[in-house]
């Protein structure tokens, strides 16, 4: 089956039913009344009762329904299902009147821009939460962090284009070996930090419950997997998926003949090498090495067709690996060994 290319609203109902919607307070009026079929829905019994809401008996009338129209308070999401189910509207007004939405009544607000492309670039945010990033198991605050300002700027750029929102900036001490992580200081934007500080970008809960809601549970604290969903996405979407995996978690040597993908999850490398080959570029089967008593495992991209591919197909937004991609290529071409065996 043909996964669709957008992402409607419609799409994920079943999915976002704990959540809370802000909708435009004039819109969200004429919402309530056409769904009511009166002009004082929040004293109409009836309705009331229809979408689950409490009634107030000493005023007759639903406080909760009147502080809805009068942006008092968000709309949950499941009382919404109820109320388009009465009224004559559909879920694309719904859509075009949406501000924003949270994961709960206190949780951190986005401000989605409906419809979601299934593209390169939600498939970099994809990549990079499997790479450097994280979803947090208990929270499911969603979680960034790299020392290059490249990604960084990469992967914010892409979270403002689909949730309209800017993250949480922190700035990480220097790492000295067996410490654990500290955040130093707060910033505000990502052009004043410091050379050679990791930073991590923090987002609402939110933004990873909708994520889930497009492509499935592919990452809970150190779980992290490619789901049933992200494979049925086109090659677009896995572009972006594997060039932002590479980012974080690839190296190329242009001095050894060699591009590489390592990380210590045996079965999300192994994912990320079957989706490589979606793409007709062939690597060697994964092998691994022991640090520190622990397994990492890897796997390596190979010979010039393969290079060459890889730098056309995919490629890399570090300017860095660009360049030692770009050395690499040349490398092979300018050799006797190459020239002799196409030569014409």
């Amino acid at each position: 089956m043909k996964t669709s290319k957008e992402i409607h609203l419609s799409d994920l109902i079943h999915n976002l039913s704990h959540t809370h919607v802000n909708l435009n307070l004039e819109f969200l009026s004429k919402l309530l009344i056409n769904s009511s079929k009166d002009d004082k829905p929040w004293r109409n019994r009836r309705f009331i009762e229809k979408i689950s809401c409490s009634c107030n008996k000493t005023k007759k009338s639903s406080t909760t329904i009147y502080g809805w129209m009068k942006g008092y308070r968000t709309v949950p999401f499941s009382k919404l299902i109820k109320i388009i189910e009465l009224s004559d509207y559909s879920w694309r007004d719904i859509e075009n009147n949406l501000i924003s939405i949270k994961a709960g009544i206190r949780n951190g607000e986005a401000y989605p821009n409906f419809p979601i492309n299934i593209d390169e670039r939600l498939g970099s945010i994809i990549g990079h939460i499997l790479g450097d990033g994280s979803i947090d198991k208990r929270f499911h605050c969603l979680f960034f962090s790299n020392s290059n300002i490249e990604l960084l700027k990469e992967f914010r750029e892409n979270m403002k284009v689909i949730f309209r929102m800017e993250p949480r900036i922190w700035i990480q001490r220097k790492y000295t070996y067996g410490c654990k992580t500290e955040w130093m200081l707060k910033a505000h934007n990502l052009n004043i930090i410091p050379i050679g500080h990791n930073v991590g970008l923090f987002y609402p809960k939110i933004c990873s419950d909708i994520l889930y809601a497009i492509a499935g549970k592919f990452a809970e604290g150190k779980i992290k997997v490619i789901t049933s969903k992200i494979k049925k996405f086109d090659k677009d979407f896995k572009k972006g998926l594997i060039k932002a995996f590479f980012d974080d978690e690839g190296s190329v040597r242009s001095d050894n003949y060699t591009i590489r993908f390592h990380q210590d999850n045996k079965e999300l490398l192994e994912q990320i090498r079957n989706l490589i080959k979606e793409f007709n570029i062939n690597s060697h089967n994964l092998k691994f090495y022991i640090k520190q008593k622990k397994l990492h495992y890897y796997f390596n991209i190979n010979g010039f067709k393969e290079y060459a591919s890889f730098y056309r197909q995919i490629g890399c937004t570090s300017s860095k690996k660009a360049s030692e991609l770009e050395e690499l290529i040349n490398k092979v071409q300018n050799s006797k060994y190459f020239k002799k065996k196409y030569a014409l």
